[in-house]
């Protein structure tokens, strides 16, 4: 019997690259070293020292938790015990944590998911190998047979696709900053910057831009390095995140093949499904859980004037309900509220300007309110992640938007791709080889931030991209999902 003919392209080792070691980028090559079957070559490419925690894990403060409990937060779908059981592994670990019941710190995750690419890694077969790559892509040429990836130290790469992994961008300036703030120490433009925020003045007044979650880690970093000061949070509706309870199952209104048009409809079932749950005793923290499931269903049969009224008017109260604080967290907030340290305010910035002993901030309270100033020592700009790309101005994104191998989505929540998260380019071409994964491709999707939702992208995106080298086809014409519903 004569043997089957194997065609190069099969035979030929694919090469993957993975532009952000974080989260997203480290999962999704675990799972690439866990489901490729032919010759794969993996490079996992990040900036940072650490692979695997990026700037949500990489945290060294133990007050810093998950606001997921730790039975939701295995890296594979197909394994919702993992996580727990790794963490029993551990030593030191509580009994809540054994049980899965646990808001476990962001620190201890990282290190999970550096074991678990360490554990891909070490299991992968032979012809699958993963290289770790210490840079930062800043350019991105396609060729013919391959994509150049250029890195900052001037080393070139030719790979056959890329997935874009990047996370989040630190939220852009306030417009009504004068120039000499933004240049100013005392304006602390990426919440994350740990040494800016240690060198504040414990007794000084700090104002934080927003009042989300990653204003309460701001305030939890400031008051763990002894912060005596008051610190006001602003935001334009004053909203604060909601505190996890202990939820029980319960079944959501949405029928499957029955999706809602409006934002009105999912609203009005909304409320009438916690009427009924807070009837039976049952609160409405477990009917947003039964919601879950079907956030990116919702989002996909909504026309894209409903997305827009729902970010433009429900979104803030949505996302306080949807992203809640671990109890701990949520106990030490409003102690330092009840204590008067910190203030939370309604309103909107009119100015910023730099004194000689401060910055002077006026805002006007929400409602009418009177206009107010006030002298602080430091601003920290927690307004969450700059999602519109056309003011990002990274060298990658600038290369990929100028280049026209992207553009924003319609709604400026990320990059514009498919479902499967291919780049739509200017010209609306779908490629066969450029990807975005996580919070750049989220737009299809809307929510694509939380590990559970990530997940199962990475290991979906994994099975698509093993598939073998992309071949050097003519692309194809799509407009994207919001596009069609114009």
């Amino acid at each position: 019997m004569v043997a089957p003919i194997r065609s190069k392209a099969i035979q030929a080792k694919q090469s993957i690259a993975i532009v952000g070691g974080g989260f997203t980028g480290s999962i999704l090559a675990a799972h690439l070293l866990r489901c490729a079957d032919g010759p794969t070559s993996v490079h996992l490419i990040e900036r940072a020292a650490a692979i695997g925690t990026g700037v949500a894990y990489s945290t060294r403060n133990s007050a810093h938790l998950l606001n997921v409990r730790a039975n939701n937060m295995s890296a594979f779908p197909d394994d919702p015990g993992h996580f727990v059981r790794w963490l029993g592994t551990r030593d030191g670990q509580d009994e809540a944590s054994a049980s899965g019941h646990a808001f476990v710190s962001r620190a201890c995750y990282g290190a999970y998911v550096q074991d678990v690419l360490a554990e891909a890694r070490a299991s992968a077969p032979p012809h699958v190998t993963l290289n770790v790559v210490r840079g930062e892509v800043v350019d991105v040429m396609p060729k013919p047979s391959a994509v150049h990836l250029r890195l900052a130290a001037g080393v070139s790469l030719p790979v056959d696709k890329v997935a874009l992994c990047v996370g989040h961008f630190p939220p852009s300036p306030p417009s009504m900053a004068a120039p000499e703030v933004l240049n100013s120490h005392r304006f602390i433009g990426d919440p994350w910057d740990l040494p800016a925020i240690a060198a504040i003045d414990p007794d000084e007044t700090i104002m934080i831009f927003g009042t989300g979650l990653t204003m309460v880690d701001t305030v939890l970093t400031l008051t763990d390095q002894g912060h005596r000061g008051p610190i006001v949070a602003v935001s334009r509706r004053g909203l604060l995140p909601l505190a996890h309870e202990e939820t029980h199952p319960y079944k959501s209104f949405l029928c499957p093949d029955v999706m809602p048009r409006t934002v009105l409809d999912v609203l009005i079932a909304l409320k009438a499904d916690v009427q009924r749950a807070r009837a039976d005793g049952i609160g409405w923290r477990s009917v947003f859980d039964a919601l879950r499931p079907y956030h990116h269903r919702i989002w996909r049969f909504l026309p894209l004037e409903e997305r827009r009224r729902f970010l433009r008017h429900a979104r803030p109260y949505w996302e306080v309900h949807r992203h809640r604080m671990a109890p701990e967290v949520a106990t030490r907030i409003e102690a330092a509220r009840a204590s008067g340290q910190l203030t939370v305010r309604a309103g909107r910035l009119r100015s910023l300007t730099l004194m000689e002993n401060g910055i002077e901030a006026v805002f006007a309270e929400r409602g009418g309110g009177p206009v107010r100033s006030l002298r602080v020592g430091a601003v920290i700009n927690a307004a969450g992640p700059e999602c519109d790309y056309q003011r990002i101005r990274h060298p990658l994104v600038r290369a990929l938007l100028d280049r026209g191998l992207a553009r924003p989505d319609a709604l400026r929540l990320g990059l514009d791709v498919t479902e499967d998260g291919a780049l739509i380019d200017a010209d609306g071409l779908v490629s066969r080889r450029l990807f975005a994964f996580g919070p750049a491709g989220k737009a299809p999707f809307w929510e694509m931030t939380a590990v559970p939702e990530l997940r199962s992208q990475c290991a979906q995106a994994a099975r698509r991209l093993a598939g073998g080298p992309a071949m050097p086809l003519p692309p194809l014409s799509v407009q994207s999902e919001a596009s069609r519903r114009v």
